[in-house]
């Protein structure tokens, strides 16, 4: 295949006051790198843009959040149903990267584990315990 007729990489970035967004996009999966802290208005943002990139049906969308400090609980339902919306088109969301300590958070809201691949487990509900008594670890 000719060099010009391979798919290039697209990188698109978003800034807002809590969150910074890259998106990268290579063949069918779609790398989202997220850093500082991850709020609704920055919920919106990443759905704005991975959307444009998500023209084919069944990419695996990866949101890479070791660059995360903070998560906003409200944010999980918002991420469930957007999860929920990706699988009607036969997309996979993964979350990579994420410490215990966000993936805590997320459980607050995400009980049945869509987003974490499994239910609230011990070593989560050690570090929720650990969160709500101001310890962080």
């Amino acid at each position: 295949m000719p060099r010009e007729m391979a798919r290039q990489s697209v990188w698109i970035e978003a800034k807002s006051s809590n969150l910074s967004i890259q998106v990268q996009q290579k063949d069918r999966t779609v790398r989202v790198t997220l850093s500082g802290i991850f709020d609704q208005p920055g919920m919106q943002q990443l759905a704005a843009r991975v959307a444009p990139v998500l023209a084919e049906t069944g990419c695996r969308v990866i949101l890479e959040g070791e660059r995360l400090t903070h998560l906003d609980y409200r944010v999980t339902r918002s991420l469930i149903r957007w999860n929920r919306n990706l699988k009607q088109f036969r997309h996979q969301l993964y979350l990579q990267g994420w410490n215990d300590y966000l993936k805590a958070i997320l459980c607050m809201e995400d009980w049945s584990g869509e987003l974490v691949g499994r239910p609230v487990g011990e070593s989560q509900w050690r570090v929720l315990d650990n969160i709500l008594l101001g310890r962080r670890s």
